[in-house]
């Protein structure tokens, strides 16, 4: 029997983002509106990338948060939901005219990956009203090990 081994993978890295994009945002209106002070902004027609030539399509602000655990409790998470449940009539104005998302986003040299979202932070994000979308890459870095047999 062949085992799949996880061995010399990297932790996964665990991000939560805000992000609102569209057209014409005023970043230091969005940034009171909500209480947070921006991690990223891009202006429509930045360059994003030289090689290939890649501008951004639209403007865009950003609030992201490194995240300790996949087990549902990392306090910035909550502090997070904290700050976004407190400005959720903002939101529901910024949702009217632009893109709000939040996305939770994990890269990872494993093959098997999770998240746990709690009861809790599923409430908060209803009561939010902002969709959550979850972007997994990963590596699938697996070596294989003859191991015994079962039984």
């Amino acid at each position: 029997m062949r085992v799949a081994t996880e061995a010399g993978a990297s932790a996964p890295n665990w991000e939560l983002s805000l992000t609102i994009s569209g057209e014409a945002l005023r970043f230091d209106d969005i940034s009171d509106a909500l209480g947070l002070l921006s991690t990223d902004t891009r202006v429509k027609g930045e360059l994003l990338n030289r090689l290939p030539p890649v501008v951004s399509q639209e403007d865009c602000w950003c609030y992201e948060v490194q995240l300790a655990d996949n087990e549902g409790l990392d306090p910035r998470m909550q502090a997070l939901l904290a700050a976004l449940e407190k400005a959720a009539p903002a939101l529901a104005q910024l949702r009217l005219r632009h893109e709000v998302t939040l996305r939770l986003s994990v890269q990872s040299d494993y093959a098997q990956i999770f998240y746990r979202l709690m009861p809790d932070t599923l409430a908060r994000l209803a009561r939010i009203g902002l969709p959550l979308e979850v972007s997994v890459v990963s590596w699938g870095a697996l070596s294989f090990q003859a191991g015994g047999e079962e039984g």
